[in-house]
């Protein structure tokens, strides 16, 4: 399906009947309405804790190989780094199917951040850290986030776009997320969701006490930077600076993801508060995190300011791929741009049948060999 490029705004109004709006401001979404100069860049990166301590769904055997394979899907079609996209145990695909399906359709560029990937993506990238997260089970998440922050704002200043949508794909990264936030003193201890069925928070909850515990001998007052380097993950660091850069050239963000990216929000605000009140940020997830019972990341959201929220529908139930149906159960949920891409594209043409029918044209040649 093409889409025209000299479409009005008034053509996508029923763009309305799949995209809930939180906290809107009409103003913010308004520069998505439209596809030039719209840039995808999502950040990958690995965590050397998830090689020991199951905090991540993702299966272990291909755990190191998953960001590259999301992004080279996204990218190319199909993955390399793995013989097919990422699945999951209940043939649920990667939530990178529904970013290369937008991607595809509406022509969009992106681009891939190398934050520290034990199996380098093949495909072009941006290397922006050589070294993956560290162990934050012992408080030894990030060497230097201060640096990583200063790394993203170059990265900012030198992106080539009039809108962005940042996204990540970082097994592991809802307990990292969660560790910064709890580090910043935020009540999220029941409210981040996780890329599995059942979410082992008690298990999470133990390696960051574990992490923040370190911290706690080395120092009595954490900065943001401190938490971070004990319990954070490259890319909420990376992806922080990048949206305090853009911000400063008045570039708009939309965040992809839910409580990774409400992560990031939180160091945003901790370290550039004034840059959330420029209107320029917002973030999108998919309806399956938004409404996850074990989780609440309004409730996160709202403890940090009036983020500008948008939740896309999938309408995945009237699928003819069990797979898919199993994202309305609970597995993956979200991951590598997917809910903001389903926003932007609605807000540019595209039906959620659109983004389904894709993936269930390429869902079996993709998986052919394991289904």
């Amino acid at each position: 399906m093409e889409i025209e490029k000299d479409l009005k705004l008034e053509d996508f109004d029923n763009s309305d009947k799949y995209i809930i709006k939180v906290n809107n401001s009409e103003k913010f979404i308004k520069n998505f309405r439209n596809t030039k100069n719209t840039l995808f860049a999502c950040t990958i990166s690995s965590i050397e804790t998830t090689k020991t301590i199951p905090i991540s769904g993702v299966n272990a055997k291909v755990i190191d190989y998953t960001p590259a394979a999301d992004m080279e899907l996204v990218v190319l079609g199909k993955s390399v780094s793995l013989a097919h996209p990422p699945i999951d145990a209940t043939n649920c695909p990667s939530p990178a199917t529904i970013t290369r399906a937008v991607v595809d359709l509406l022509k969009t560029s992106c681009i891939t951040i190398d934050a520290g990937c034990n199996v380098k993506p093949k495909i072009p990238h941006i290397l922006a850290e050589k070294e993956p997260t560290g162990d934050i089970n012992v408080g030894k998440g990030i060497k230097n986030s201060k640096l990583l922050v200063e790394t993203g704002k170059i990265l900012g200043k030198h992106l080539i776009c009039d809108k962005l949508i940042l996204g990540e794909s970082v097994p592991g990264g809802t307990t990292t997320a969660m560790g910064v936030l709890i580090g910043l003193g935020y009540d999220v201890r029941d409210k981040i969701s996780s890329g599995s069925v059942a979410n082992p928070k008690d298990l999470k909850l133990s390696v960051i006490q574990n992490g923040l515990s370190e911290l706690k001998t080395m120092t009595e007052k954490a900065s943001s930077y401190d938490i971070m380097n004990a319990v954070g993950d490259n890319m909420i660091a990376i992806n922080a600076g990048i949206c305090i850069s853009l911000a400063e050239r008045n570039i708009p963000v939309l965040l992809a993801g839910g409580g990774q990216m409400a992560g990031v929000l939180s160091i945003i605000k901790e370290i550039s508060p004034e840059t959330l009140t420029k209107e320029l940020i917002g973030i999108s997830t998919t309806e399956f995190v938004y409404n996850d019972p074990n989780a609440d990341l309004q409730g996160i959201l709202n403890q940090i300011g009036k983020i500008p929220t948008y939740i896309s529908k999938f309408d995945y139930e009237k699928s003819s791929v069990d797979g898919l149906k199993a994202y309305c159960s609970g597995s993956v949920k979200e991951g590598v741009g997917a809910g903001a891409m389903a926003t932007y594209a609605y807000l540019n043409g595209l039906k959620p049948e659109d983004i389904r029918e894709y993936i269930e044209k390429y869902y079996y040649e993709w998986y052919n060999e394991i289904l």
